[in-house]
């Protein structure tokens, strides 16, 4: 059984590391590029957020005994 809670707190915590990415919407490529500190953040933030997805989505594939894809394609 997919457990509610589990999914709910993925999700809240895949919209806080949208959140916090959207802080930097309002930056250009050259801020980006010139700013190490910013690549990190958003490039770390956003590895957060797609690890999120993929726990949601091996949480779903188990509780319905998928088969696990061997490619992410």
């Amino acid at each position: 059984m997919v457990e509610r809670e589990l999914i709910l707190r993925k999700l809240a915590e895949l919209e806080l590391y949208l959140r916090q990415v959207g802080e930097f919407q309002a930056i250009t490529v050259e801020q980006y590029r010139s700013d190490w500190k910013a690549q990190r953040i958003i490039e770390r933030t956003l590895q957060l957020a797609f690890e999120t997805c993929a726990d949601i989505a091996n949480h779903v594939i188990a509780d319905r005994r998928l088969d696990v894809p061997s490619t992410y394609a």
